[in-house]
């Protein structure tokens, strides 16, 4: 009968392999990338090769092809890979903020970090743009009725919502008014 603690240390040696045997793969799927030999099997990228050779699913394949991408760019990602310091689900987060000025501070900073967490990092490295001031134009169809019955149409002066009568050759014409509402949070 085998103990916990066999089967545990059972474990961590596969965990250990499996991390080795992704870290190989990715350095010779960022050769084979850098060769371009997806080329010569006919495809147009290395995600198609992934995806369409290899029957990786879209996922599987986009984060592959990123990792191996940043391991060109970056070799001294392969050993906390390897060892378990970078997760690989926060590889994708890394390479939107990791430049060759920012190594060696921003590497480290991924260590041992969830996908979420990760997400939270590279946010604060690079934060997004306040969205800008946009005004939106809205066309709708009044009905025959309104102007008949003699209906204003006037800006409501609680809300930033104006409302005119489209141009026309009659004012009494039914057809498109236009919604201005002004945006200011995106």
């Amino acid at each position: 009968m085998t103990s916990a603690r066999d089967l545990s240390a059972r474990l961590a040696e596969l965990l250990h392999r499996e991390r080795a045997a992704l870290a190989e793969f990715l350095v010779a799927l960022a050769d084979f990338d850098r060769k371009r030999f997806w080329v010569e099997l006919g495809h147009s990228s290395l995600f198609y090769f992934l995806h369409r050779e290899l029957g990786l699913s879209k996922g599987a394949a986009f984060y592959r092809k990123t990792a191996a991408e940043l391991i060109q760019r970056f070799p001294e990602v392969v050993e906390p890979l390897r060892d378990g310091r970078l997760c690989f689900t926060s590889v994708v987060e890394l390479s939107k903020v990791l430049t060759p000025e920012n190594r060696s501070d921003v590497l480290p900073r991924f260590f041992q970090l969830s996908k979420r967490e990760a997400k939270a990092v590279s946010a604060a490295l690079q934060p997004v743009e306040a969205a800008p001031h946009r005004d939106v134009v809205t066309s709708v169809r009044v009905p025959v009725v309104a102007p008949a019955l003699g209906l204003a149409l006037r800006a409501d002066s609680s809300s930033d919502r104006v409302v005119t009568p489209a141009p026309g050759p009659d004012p009494t014409w039914h057809g498109a008014v236009h919604l201005v509402r002004n945006r200011r949070h995106g």
